[in-house]
């Protein structure tokens, strides 16, 4: 029996060792959870339990507004979003707008550069004097008319100068 008991003793006294060589090490789940105020009396353990439950509270009001806060910021990332998205579809339909005004545009200009080339293409210089005749005319009027504004108030538009000129100087 001796022999049997032995091989249970060694047991025995190796966990006993093993205890006694990490006596110093710390449960850290039991430390977490608060387990290891179990020996301690109960008071200490309420006051404990109570410091951890107010603790608990505080960091869940934190989360709250901090909770609030990102809800707020998505709202208003959101409302962005939408006026991007809107202005987004304005840009598009006013471009879209513009093309097809370019390519009327587009269309013109090729009918004129047609025409144009139509005209050089014919050798005779009919055209180019009506053309020079219209100008000789447009500057004849504009001239006659220029004198015939002038002629009513000459007078008067000299006195201003001459008024301006002696203001400046």
């Amino acid at each position: 029996m001796e022999r049997s008991a032995d091989p249970m003793n060694r047991n025995a006294n190796y966990n006993i060792r093993e205890r006694m060589a990490n006596r110093f090490e710390v449960d850290q789940r039991a430390a977490l959870f608060g387990s290891r105020f179990q020996g301690k009396g109960g008071a200490q353990k309420t006051k404990d339990d109570t410091y951890a439950a107010t603790s608990r509270e505080m960091m869940e009001r934190q989360n709250d507004e901090a909770i609030e806060d990102l809800e707020a910021k998505v709202g208003q990332l959101k409302d962005i979003t939408r006026n991007i998205g809107s202005s987004i579809k304005d840009s598009n339909s006013l471009l879209d707008t513009m093309g097809i005004d370019f390519d009327k545009a587009a269309g013109l200009l090729k009918g004129t550069l047609g025409n144009l080339k139509g005209m050089m293409a014919n050798k005779s210089s009919k055209h180019m004097i009506y053309m020079v005749l219209f100008v000789v005319c447009l500057f004849l009027l504009m001239y006659f008319l220029r004198k015939m504004s002038f002629s009513g108030s000459g007078g008067a538009s000299s006195i201003q100068l001459k008024e301006n000129a002696s203001s400046g100087g």
